[in-house]
């Protein structure tokens, strides 16, 4: 108790989030508490309090946190495209699925149910939407140089995140056995089809 009373935490939110991912990687969500990351954290149990309101509200902030993370992979990814308006959506789907191999208990939170309305967190609305509209702009750009069907792009866009979505989540999951040795060759794999299977044909 001495060690609590007298303590100062430099940046007690991010250690607590910290704490609340290795806990998430062991455990999953249900293993969270507030009082349990105070504990981990060395502080009173209710310092966690002053940064989240609640568990679902830390929760958040780690789903933020990865979409945030998402988007910068996603636009890594965007970059080895040099403009070409087909690879960029290859890369895309490739840098997503890379993002949930290398952050598997943010994306478990990220699409779980444990959140209920992103709205009501603003920060991870906004971050969410972005890295959905990397998607979205990038099927508008096929469809200006006439690569893919004219209209609206939302059905392809679904089409698109449905594939590398189902993909992560079979990587997250452990549900690939021996494939899953190689994420980016069989990522690589996927997206080419996907790919293959968007970009419009000569009739």
């Amino acid at each position: 108790m001495a060690k609590k009373k007298g303590y100062h935490h430099g940046d007690l939110r991010r250690a607590l989030l910290d704490a609340g991912l290795k806990i998430l990687v062991k455990q999953g969500p249900e293993g969270i508490t507030l009082r349990e990351l105070a504990r981990r954290a060395g502080v009173t149990h209710a310092a966690p309090y002053r940064h989240f309101a609640d568990k679902e509200a830390l929760l958040a902030a780690v789903a933020e946190e990865g979409f945030r993370a998402m988007g910068r992979k996603m636009d890594e990814r965007r970059a080895l495209a040099g403009g070409d308006a087909a690879r960029t959506l290859h890369e895309l789907g490739v840098g997503y699925v890379l993002f949930a191999v290398e952050h598997p208990a943010h994306f478990k939170v990220m699409f779980g149910r444990e959140i209920s309305d992103f709205e009501k967190y603003p920060g991870l609305h906004e971050e969410a939407e972005a890295t959905f509209e990397r998607l979205v702009a990038a099927i508008t750009a096929l469809q200006q140089g006439g690569q893919v069907r004219p209209g609206d792009p939302m059905p392809v866009a679904l089409t698109c995140w449905s594939m590398v979505h189902g993909l992560a989540t079979l990587y997250t999951a452990g549900r690939l056995g021996e494939l899953a040795r190689e994420p980016e060759g069989i990522a690589n794999a996927a997206s080419r089809l996907l790919l293959d299977g968007v970009l419009a044909r000569k009739r």
